[in-house]
């Protein structure tokens, strides 16, 4: 039972974290609205939260945590284009990012890596856990979550 408790409260928290980092683009729809008849820029294809979190017991607070902007690529991640183009040959679908291929340690450290987002206006969400951030780095295509 507490169990539940704990994963509704995370998924809340990450739900509410996504809302909180998509606010930006929510808040400045209008002025973009009144712009747009001038304007030939896209909408954003796809908006995600990144986080990586220890997923062992103990501290839930992230590792690291970013946004990312795609069409026109951007937020606060550490290499955008990259990391957008690997999604656009997904369909934003992060499961279906080829792995690439390298050596990682055997070092046990497990992470848990998830992308909340959207991606051509369809909510998509991708939680992984892996023994380590290396390994979770070259599982995802070596980009999305490397920092």
């Amino acid at each position: 039972m507490r169990s539940q408790r704990i994963f509704h409260r995370h998924r809340a928290w990450l739900a509410t974290a996504a809302l909180a980092g998509m606010a930006p683009l929510f808040a400045a729809a209008p002025a973009l609205a009144s712009t747009s008849a001038t304007s030939t820029a896209p909408d954003p294809v796809g908006v995600y939260v990144l986080r990586v979190t220890p997923a062992t017991g103990g501290d839930p607070a992230p590792v690291s945590t970013g946004t990312l902007l795609c069409g026109p690529d951007g937020g606060a991640h550490a290499d955008p284009t990259p990391a957008c183009d690997q999604l656009r040959r997904a369909n934003g679908m992060v499961e279906r990012i080829p792995e690439d291929p390298g050596m990682c340690t055997r070092e046990y450290a497990p992470v848990r890596v998830t992308a909340t987002g959207v991606w051509n206006r369809q909510y998509r969400e991708f939680t992984r856990t892996y023994p380590n951030l290396c390994t979770a780095v070259r599982a995802t295509g070596g980009v999305l979550f490397a920092s």
